[in-house]
């Protein structure tokens, strides 16, 4: 105690801490070792000793004392547990720790003991400093901020796939064309042009491109100097107490752009819908400023925007537009209002330039503005009018906060350039070094605003190696250089597919899902059940479509089986019989070229069906197909034989097979003798004993059977009892039974075979007579009421026959007692 003391009140100093360290791990480890020595009943121990348990008092105190010092400490160190342990009773009893100890004491020490670690990484110079500095304090940026929670679950169907809206389509101006054509771009009038519309250049470092008006005003293009130049972040009203402006006419589509062309710097997003159209259409377009934020209804407004001035604004090379992943926005702005954007910042080239773990507008939103949209909406169908309150918020939280994101990401481009962690190239020397950053988020933001819209042509080769399906792709071709069966059904359902859609204006998954393409591809059906079998939920549009997909698909394996040449698996045919109604499918085997057993006969015809489920009417293929025929046959001799004597001939090698055939061993036949009665009668014998018919016993006669020498007469009785000897009066020996039966001459000894189970009436030598109808059969035992009675009298008879206790009965047993229960003999 007293070294422990000395070393508390000694100043504690560097070159002291590994002395003392070592003495605390001392002190700890005899401690710990002095606890695990103590009796297990210590309540015990305390009870018989009262200096014991005052000295173990007195040791608790002083053990409570310094674990709340400790806390007390902790809580200095860490802020957030001091506001935690806040209002809450220090540790006073043994269960107070026994309730609270893990969650005060180990849950503190472990925060203790890693923030030690952060801090030593830190100083050690493990760890860098964040490269993204956010000021939470920013003037209006908590109160603007408001952080929605997650919401859980999928949303409604009707939200999600509104099936039962109208097509906004079918109200366009102009009808939406999807055919296979070039598209070029249909501008009237070119803003803010450096370069004529139309006028076709050729750069240094660049192909000749016709498809994009704006590639010039891109590629030299003069930023405004306050994009390189830091300063603090602008915060955005207060997303609850601000409203967005609906734009639905053409109207409050000019008083917009009014205020678009006074703003240095807007943010714009898309929703678009690509499941209930072709080539997919933009639903909504949301732009925000610093102090307002619209959301224009572009299924209304389709033709204005097309047609009207915002070029004017989205090419004006000084404002700045922001848009987060603006790969698809830029090609839908092209494809659906000729719509093109100069001067883009794309937030996430940004964020990926500064190695942000993750890069979506939500991680940004959460990072920078502390708000958490609901993501669920993502995959909502934007065609709905009106929209959801909901919808609408999310939509809007889009482009509210995106301004801000972009002040920051601008300073933390600028900050990071000039720091030493920069793993950035060497910026040119006409650029500044604190603009390298930038002018490289800049750079790929250029890029993506010079994407172009193309139509996609053709499209079942690449589904096909996207999907794994290494058969029906291009190349894959069979060894004689034709698709196969599967490829060809695949190839002509997926053009059906895009046929109908197209047509319609659907998207390809609604029309047919790509899992089902591939299954109708390797398992093409026969009939219309087989067709809406395969589908767990028949799509609507097949549903309407049934017939013609099934008609494509038999007009697909038509041609497959026309143009088939030799030796060629032809495709499964359907054919129909008249007599049965019954679809047979018959599929013809690829036969090698190889002569075997079985070879080509070209002269024999192939055989067709006049009708076929499959193929409608009769057939009448281009090119014969060769049946299977064998020139010689093991079985029926040439080929050259005439039909009569072929069927004369086949008639016998039935008749040969079936005497070949044996189903049950054949019945031998008795040979008739001069005293056998069934001899006589030609009855065939089974080689065991003749079956005896029943007779009534009124109607019996007793009939003493003779016996023949030489013969054994097997008896179907029980076993009967041992015989006793007896000698005969003439001298010979005989065998008698003990009831005095009949006496029968004895076998000789050279004969005599006797066995235990049969008795010794069965000997080989001699054997008694016996009479069939005098033995007793179980026929005749019909029970008799009156018999019943007499046995059930006969048995309480011998009941009360029992002995008895004195004047009293056997005492009845008890139920408590054991029967067969006890296997395991527990109780004795």
């Amino acid at each position: 105690m007293a070294t422990s003391s000395d070393a508390s009140s000694s100043t504690l100093s560097s070159t002291s801490f590994t002395e003392f360290n070592t003495k605390v791990q001392a002190a700890a480890l005899n401690a710990t070792r002095s606890a695990a020595g103590l009796p297990a009943d210590i309540s015990f121990h305390r009870s018989i000793d009262p200096e014991l348990a005052e000295d173990l008092d007195a040791f608790s105190s002083q053990v409570l004392s310094l674990t709340n010092n400790l806390l007390a400490l902790v809580a200095t160190a860490d802020p957030s547990q001091s506001s935690r342990r806040k209002g809450k009773a220090k540790l006073q009893n043994q269960d107070d720790v026994v309730d609270d100890f893990h969650s005060l004491v180990v849950d503190s020490m472990d925060q203790l003991l890693e923030r030690t670690d952060i801090c030593l990484d830190e100083f050690l110079g493990r760890t860098k400093a964040p490269l993204v500095a956010i000021n939470y304090d920013a003037p209006g940026l908590r109160k603007t901020a408001k952080k929605n929670p997650t919401q859980r679950g999928q949303l409604e169907p009707g939200v999600q796939h509104a099936s039962h809206l109208a097509k906004p389509q079918l109200a366009f101006k102009h009808s939406v064309i999807n055919t296979d054509e070039p598209w070029y771009p249909a501008l009237s009038h070119k803003f803010n042009a450096q370069v004529p519309l139309g006028h076709i250049y050729r750069d240094s470092d660049a192909e000749v491109i016709v498809n994009h008006p704006y590639r010039y005003e891109i590629t030299h293009i003069a930023y405004p100097p306050r994009m390189f130049v830091a300063a603090d972040p602008i915060p955005p009203t207060p997303f609850e107490s601000t409203s967005a402006t609906w734009v639905a006419t053409p109207d409050a589509l000019e008083a917009m752009l009014d205020a678009l062309r006074q703003a240095p710097e807007i943010a714009i997003d898309l929703e678009h819908n690509s499941y209930r159209s072709y080539a997919g259409i933009v639903c909504l377009m949301q732009i925000s400023t610093r102090s307002q934020d619209w959301i224009v209804d572009t299924l209304a407004l389709r033709a204005e925007l097309a047609t009207g001035g915002l070029n004017e604004v989205f090419t004006d090379p000084s404002v700045v537009k922001v848009l987060h992943g603006a790969e698809s926005d830029i090609v839908w702005l092209q494809q659906d209002f000729n719509l093109y954007i100069v001067n883009l910042f794309d937030t996430f080239h940004a964020s990926k330039l500064l190695d942000f773990p993750r890069h979506g507008l939500a991680n940004l939103l959460e990072m920078y503005c502390d708000f958490v949209p609901d993501k669920r909406y993502q995959l909502a169908d934007w065609r709905i009018r009106p929209l959801p309150e909901d919808m609408l918020q999310y939509a809007r939280s889009d482009t509210h906060f995106l301004l801000f994101i972009y002040d920051n990401l601008r300073n933390a481009l600028l900050d990071r350039a000039v720091s030493s962690r920069s793993p950035s190239p060497a910026p040119p020397s006409s650029t500044p070094p604190a603009q390298a950053l930038i002018r490289q988020a800049l750079a790929r933001s250029e890029e993506t605003a010079l994407r172009t819209y193309e139509k996609e042509a053709g499209g079942w080769d690449s589904l096909a190696r996207k999907w794994n399906k290494g058969a029906l792709v291009a190349a894959a071709e069979t060894p004689r250089g034709t698709e196969t069966l599967q490829r060809a059904v695949y190839r002509c359902v997926h053009a059906w597919r895009d046929a109908v859609a197209r047509a319609d204006d659907e998207s390809t998954r609604y029309v047919l899902p790509n899992h089902y393409l591939f299954q109708l591809a390797e398992r093409p059906p026969a009939d219309m059940a087989a067709l809406l079998q395969m589908f767990q939920s028949v799509p609507p549009v097949v549903r309407r479509r049934a017939k013609e997909l099934l008609e494509a698909i038999r007009a697909c394996l038509q041609r497959y089986v026309a143009k088939a040449p030799e030796a060629v698996p032809v495709a499964p045919a359907v054919e129909k019989d008249a007599e049965m109604e019954v679809d047979t499918v018959v599929v013809a085997v690829e036969v090698p070229a190889t002569a075997g057993l079985w070879s080509l006969a070209p002269d024999t015809p192939a055989r067709a069906a006049g009708k076929s489920a499959l193929f409608g009417g009769t057939l009448a293929p281009k090119a014969p197909v060769a049946a299977l025929a064998a020139t010689t046959s093991a079985l029926f001799g040439a080929k050259s034989m005439a039909p009569s004597k072929l069927a004369s001939r086949f008639q016998e090698v039935v008749a040969r097979i079936h005497s070949a055939l044996v189903i049950v061993p054949s019945m031998p036949v008795t040979v008739p003798g001069p005293d056998s009665a069934q001899g006589q009668a030609g009855e065939p014998a089974h080689g065991m004993q003749v079956e005896v018919p029943y007779v009534p016993a009124a109607q019996r006669t007793t009939k003493i059977a003779e016996v023949v020498d030489d013969s054994i007469v097997v008896v179907g009785q029980a076993r009967q009892k041992k015989r006793k000897r007896v000698k005969a009066d003439a001298g010979g020996e005989v065998d008698g039974e003990a009831d005095g039966d009949a006496p029968t001459p004895k076998a000789s000894k050279k004969g005599k075979r006797t066995s235990e189970g049969e008795g010794e009436g069965a000997d080989a030598g001699d054997s008694e007579a016996f009479d069939f109808a005098a033995v007793p059969n179980i026929l005749d035992d019909v029970p008799n009421g009156e018999d019943m009675r007499v046995k059930k009298k006969k048995k309480q008879k011998q009941a009360k026959d029992k002995p008895f206790y004195g004047d009293f009965p056997a005492p009845p047993r008890a139920h408590s007692d054991l029967k067969s229960g006890n296997q395991s003999h527990t109780f004795k």
